[in-house]
């Protein structure tokens, strides 16, 4: 795993913390250990993706960036059916859904 892609941050939510760890582990699941972000950092917290400037998912529990990495593959506009849809699946079992923003990452919300 690419672990400066997967980072994932201090100050997550209980629940986004819960998100980030199951997001890691079905990516490595399905693309192995090595799978990546594509070189982006995968995972923000609402406070830090404000800082950026950033105007969208700021309630979230998490930020997910997917552009150029193995995540676009369960997030993206080209998204794998079957992938979306096991990734829906892992987060409703976590009381948690997903919300496309842009087409480089997403949102994620109780």
């Amino acid at each position: 795993m690419a672990e400066s892609d997967f980072n994932i941050p201090t100050g997550l939510s209980r629940s986004g913390r819960r998100a980030a760890l199951a997001i890691v582990k079905k990516a490595q699941a399905l693309f192995g250990p090595d799978s990546s972000g594509g070189g982006c950092t995968a995972f923000y917290t609402p406070k830090a993706w404000k800082e950026r400037g950033e105007e969208y998912g700021l309630t979230a529990e998490l930020i997910v960036v997917y552009d150029g990495g193995d995540l676009h593959h369960f997030f993206g506009s080209y998204a794998e059916p079957e992938w979306q849809d096991a990734m829906v699946d892992v987060l409703n079992e976590l009381g948690l859904w997903h919300e496309p923003c842009t087409g480089w990452y997403c949102a994620i919300y109780k």
